[in-house]
């Protein structure tokens, strides 16, 4: 069996969507997550943007 290219990976898996990414756990381990959007902050009409750009998807902040 040979290995898959990185396109042909894609074409299988679907690639990923453009509001996820990838990046790596506390084990190392290379997943995809969700991209954390700024977060818009009411009283002062300002965006704040989150440390970690890239992140595991859920609930989890």
């Amino acid at each position: 069996m040979k290995k898959l290219n990185r396109k042909e990976t894609a074409e299988i898996n679907g690639g990923i969507r453009p509001d996820q990414c990838f990046y790596t756990d506390s084990n190392g381990v290379r997943k995809i997550g969700c991209r954390n959007m700024p977060f818009f902050n009411e009283d002062s009409g300002t965006w704040i943007y989150p440390l970690i750009e890239c992140d595991a998807c859920g609930g989890d902040l």
